[in-house]
Parts: structure tokens; C-alpha cells; sequence
């Protein structure tokens, strides 16, 4: 029989709700957009995405269903319409709970790259609730710590150098003050990444204290699913481009004129960050187009995934197995 317009206009507007884990929570586009952005896929096809799962779930009158199968249907509407790649990557941050490890990224890089934004629109495809800044970590230590301690912290990372505790002879007073304040900094995201393990939380700490080497991640082993980059901005008057923008994006709260007259050092403590990460194999992301450095990021994030999902020879990875209904 012919399906007439008031039922086909009641199956439309009928809620379609998930039945186990979150028994009632109705499903959401934007929700489901979020989840596949981590894949990498732009906002506008992770969104088209869910709405062709939304439809499918409609026209099939499946109007109450668990999380996995949910799952299994938007892996398999990922393998017909975007390709297997996308779908074997949206399987594994999926399945990246089952590990029972939060995920934690470390963002570093000099004053000016992008950081702070790039965490954001991070923290955002990826749904992580938790984004800390060490500019953040530096002020609450400098409020809690004796004074001897607090001198270090004092400044941004590119005039530490004016409050060195022991200025040595010979040395660049401009990374010898930012080597200094980062050793101090360090103290506290490394407590702040131990508190994530604790609570088994994803979290994004941005910064131009975490700094390739300082951190010391040995105790975090099989605790967590760690990942470091480095952002760099190689030409010089987009670096000050950076600052112009962020002038106006604050309405002069953070001021053009102040970061200009302290470029020369900004791009020396740039150059040393770099060296860092290219002694210890730390991955350096040249930021010149926002969406092509988030992708970037997220398809080394996933090749971080799939390391951490390797299993012995002759067994298949989690992030291979289908879920099934």
C-alpha cells in the first residue's frame, strides 16, 4: 500500500532515540557531524553525512536503537560514501574507549603560531571538553608558589630572559630565560597530564612551553594516548600577520606593537623549538592555512591510532573489526 503524506510526515517527525547507554538521548545531527569530523572530513560533508544516517534510520522506521549499531550504521554510510579510509578511522576513534587511555595532545610551538586556535577548532571536531593553555599553568603557579620559585614564570616565553635567577656568562639570554621558565612550567602540565590518566580524560594542553624534550612522559606509559606536534610559521610577515589579527580578534587587549618589537626574539625561541623537535622526532606542522594544518594534524593523530591499535601478526586490529547489529 501506498504510504500516504500524514504517515510519511509522522515517520519524518518521529524521534529517534538511542536505547542502551543513554537510554532516551535522541539522536543529533550535530552530535553525529562532531564524531565524524574526526575523521578529518570538512564540517559541511561530516553534516550531510549524518543527515543521510538520520534519513536511512526513517525511511527503515528504526526509531529505537543501541550505540553500536548506530555505530555500524554510520561506519558502513561512511564506506559507501566517502571511502574505506574514512570509515576505518571513524571506527578507530571510536573504538579508542575501549582502550580505557585518554587521549592526551600536546601543542607547542612559538608566541604568535596559531596555537591557541588550533587547539580550539581541535577540541572542537574531536568533542575534548578539556583544553588547558600553559600561559594558563604559569598564572596559577605564579599565585601558589614562594617567590624564590615565582621569578622564572615572570614575562611572556620570549623576555624570560630579563628574569633569569642565575644569569650565565656566554649563554643567549633569550633561550637561556625561556629554558628556565618552561623547566618551571613543565611542573605543572605534567601534574595536569597526570590528573587526565587519573580520570581517564581526553585533553588538549597548548603552549609555547611544551617544548620537545622537557616534558618527561615515561610515567604516563600504557596510561595514555599521547601525541606531540610542533606549529611553525616559516614566513616571517605571516608570523606578523598573526599578531595583527589577534589585535583585532581581542579589540587590543593582546596589542600588535608589543609582539612586533619582540619578533626578532619570538622567531629565535621559533628556531630553537624546532631544533627540538626535529632531535626528537616530534612532529612539525608549518601552519599557513588553518583546515590544511587541522588536517594535518588529525591524520597524524590517526597514524598515532593505529600504532597504538597494532596487534601481533595474524590477528586484526580493533579498529578493523566491523561492529556488527
Amino acid at each position: 500500500m501506498k504510504e500516504n503524506n500524514h504517515q510519511k510526515s509522522n515517520r519524518e517527525s518521529k524521534n529517534i532515540v538511542i536505547s542502551d547507554k543513554m537510554p532516551g538521548l535522541p539522536y543529533s545531527k550535530g552530535i553525529m557531524a562532531s564524531s565524524i569530523m574526526a575523521t578529518g572530513l570538512a564540517p559541511d560533508i561530516a553534516y550531510k553525512v549524518a543527515g543521510d544516517i538520520e534519513n536511512y534510520l526513517k525511511q527503515n522506521e528504526i526509531f529505537s536503537l543501541t550505540v553500536k549499531r548506530l555505530r555500524n550504521i554510520t561506519y558502513r554510510t561512511l564506506k559507501e560514501r566517502v571511502g574505506d579510509e574514512v570509515a576505518e578511522r571513524y571506527l578507530r576513534w571510536q573504538s579508542l574507549g575501549r582502550l580505557g587511555k585518554p587521549l592526551i595532545i600536546l601543542i607547542g610551538g612559538a608566541t604568535g603560531v596559531g596555537k591557541s586556535t588550533i587547539g580550539a577548532q581541535l577540541a572542537n571536531r574531536l568533542s575534548i571538553t578539556r583544553l588547558v593553555s600553559t600561559d594558563i599553568i604559569r598564572e596559577v603557579m605564579r599565585a601558589s608558589i614562594s617567590e624564590k620559585l615565582i621569578r622564572p614564570l615572570r614575562g611572556s616565553s620570549y623576555n624570560a630572559g630579563q628574569n633569569l635567577s642565575y644569569p650565565l656568562p656566554g649563554g643567549d639570554p633569550v633561550i637561556l630565560g625561556f629554558r628556565e621558565q618552561t623547566l618551571a612550567v613543565v611542573v605543572g602540565v605534567q601534574a595536569v597530564m597526570r590528573r587526565a590518566v587519573d580520570e581517564c580524560t581526553h585533553i588538549i594542553i597548548e603552549g609555547a612551553h611544551i617544548c620537545p624534550g622537557y616534558i618527561d612522559i615515561s610515567n604516563l606509559v600504557n596510561g595514555a594516548v599521547d601525541m606531540q606536534v610542533v606549529i611553525t610559521v616559516d614566513n616571517l610577515q605571516l608570523h606578523k600577520d598573526h599578531f595583527l589579527i589577534r589585535n583585532i580578534e581581542t579589540r587590543g587587549s593582546r596589542p600588535f606593537l608589543k609582539y612586533i618589537q619582540n619578533i626578532d626574539s619570538i622567531r629565535k625561541i621559533q628556531g630553537y623549538i624546532v631544533s627540538l623537535a626535529q632531535e626528537h622526532g616530534v612532529k612539525i606542522v608549518n601552519s599557513y592555512n588553518l583546515d590544511l594544518t587541522l588536517n594535518e594534524i588529525l591524520d597524524y593523530m590517526n597514524e598515532v591510532l593505529v600504532r597504538e591499535f597494532e596487534v601481533p601478526a595474524g590477528q586484526k586490529a580493533a579498529s578493523q573489526i566491523p561492529l556488527r547489529a
